[in-house]
């Protein structure tokens, strides 16, 4: 993890976090950087590791909509890369938040995870053939460039883990 590390930039950026465009990462591949420092702290809790886990989810909050639409590729200033949404990151990311909210109780990560847990739902299909019910894309637009007309077993996956979390967190009164 302490490699890791050397890898974030001051704002919260982690270089080289991608396998196919490390200036402009998914947020998918943003998602796990932040989840692997917040699972070290889970383990081996630091104040080094919390700082830099609460780094990245600050800067992942700056790229966040109001309506819950997280880039599916960011900048290092964490400037929007991409017009769609990586489906997937926005899930890992609403996780991570709900994780740093029950630690910090920093309201601000518990409102962009519900935001983009909203977001994400919102995409979910709910009817047609039983095998696609409950699916979730990709990305939105469908035709982006993450999985594109493509519903992912792992992104479905991640909106659950969040979801679950949510409704925890909700239940012990948020």
């Amino acid at each position: 993890m302490h490699w890791a590390l050397t890898k974030q930039a001051a704002n919260g950026w982690f270089a080289d976090c991608c396998l196919s465009n490390a200036e402009k990462p998914l947020t998918h591949t943003l998602g796990y950087a932040l989840r692997g420092v917040i699972e070290a702290h889970r383990w081996r809790p630091a104040p080094q590791l919390l700082g830099a886990a609460e780094r990245t989810a600050q800067g992942l909050l700056g790229a966040l909509r109001d309506d819950g639409f997280l880039p599916g590729q960011l900048a290092a200033d964490w400037s929007a890369a991409a017009d769609w949404s990586c489906l997937t990151g926005a899930a890992q990311v609403a996780h991570c938040w709900l994780q740093l909210f029950q630690w910090t109780g920093n309201p601000a990560y518990l409102q962009a995870a519900r935001r983009a847990n909203a977001y994400v739902r919102r995409s979910v299909r709910l009817d047609g053939p039983q095998d696609q019910r409950g699916a979730v894309k990709g990305s939105f637009p469908v035709q982006s460039a993450y999985g594109p007309y493509a519903y992912l077993n792992w992104a479905a996956k991640f909106l659950a883990d969040s979801l679950m979390l949510e409704a925890e967190v909700d239940a012990a009164g948020a």
